[in-house]
């Protein structure tokens, strides 16, 4: 089996360019049998034949446009990665706001005006909920993509996929015991 001059990569049998990076591969001539040469050798041909043109070998492979090369990194790799980094910063945003928010609320129960007070610490966390839940299903979408782009070997970002997908479970799990909180604190207060 041969292998491309350029890439070392194993070549196909009768293949006129390498199938990793695209090189045209130049055949060697094929040696002709002994008895055909001693044989070609002592019969003269009256007429010879008319020598054929070589063949013109491009310099990559033509693409006819129904193909286009691998991205140098993935997109979708760099996506996961920040949507999965994203619920952690909507989290903490959010949980401060509500913080400020309930700081608000407590005074307006004391001041004798408790209608609506806890209204505004609720809108912000079911806003930090449904955030949290887009970012989170973007980065699962994101991140198998990502796996599935960077298996090819040439396309980087594997690592974007992977942290950002860590990151996401991991602030899947923070999410999750933020609400659990937030609702067993704002429960003991609106009860």
């Amino acid at each position: 089996m041969s292998t491309c001059s350029e890439c070392a990569a194993p070549l196909r049998e009768g293949a006129r360019f390498c199938t990793r990076c695209g090189a045209p591969v130049h055949a060697a001539p094929t040696p002709a049998p002994v008895a055909a040469v001693a044989a070609a050798e002592t019969v003269v041909a009256p007429d010879p034949a008319p020598v054929a043109e070589p063949e013109v070998i491009p310099d990559r492979i033509p693409t006819r446009g129904r193909s286009t090369p691998p991205p140098a990194r993935s997109s979708a790799a760099t996506w996961a990665f920040v949507t999965g980094v994203a619920p952690l910063l909507v989290s903490v945003t959010g949980n401060l706001v509500a913080a400020q928010l309930g700081v608000a609320a407590l005074e307006r129960v004391a001041a004798g005006d408790p209608q609506g007070a806890w209204a505004p610490v609720l809108v912000t966390l079911a806003l930090v909920f449904v955030a949290n839940a887009a970012l989170l299903t973007v980065c699962t979408i994101a991140g198998g993509r990502g796996l599935r782009e960077t298996a090819n070997g040439i396309t980087r970002g594997r690592g974007l996929a992977v942290a950002g997908l860590a990151a996401g479970g991991v602030n899947l799990v923070l999410w999750v015991a933020g609400l659990i909180v937030s609702i067993s604190g704002l429960g003991a207060v609106l009860v």
